[in-house]
């Protein structure tokens, strides 16, 4: 798993959640529904600004969307195993 697909499990989760459609989302962050859906397919690669724009919208936190500690630690090992 890479970290883009862990950011966007991460903001799937919660926008579950908090029972929001991506159309809801969508309107709310100012981004396109394909846009966030790539994003939490882990297909896009989004900036720091289109994630604070999500993260306003479903009013979360960064510490809520960025690796857990256990996470990081995976996505390293993965990281190394490829070199």
């Amino acid at each position: 798993m890479s970290i883009t697909e862990l950011i966007g499990k991460n903001i799937r989760m919660h926008r579950r959640a908090k029972d929001i459609t991506i159309q809801e989302l969508s309107e709310i962050s100012g981004l396109t529904v394909n846009y966030i859906s790539l994003i939490e397919k882990g297909d896009a690669n989004a900036s720091i600004n289109k994630i604070h724009a999500i993260i306003q919208g479903l009013q979360v936190h960064w510490i809520d969307i960025i690796p857990t500690l256990e996470e990081e630690k995976m996505l390293n090992a993965v990281s190394e195993s490829r070199k």
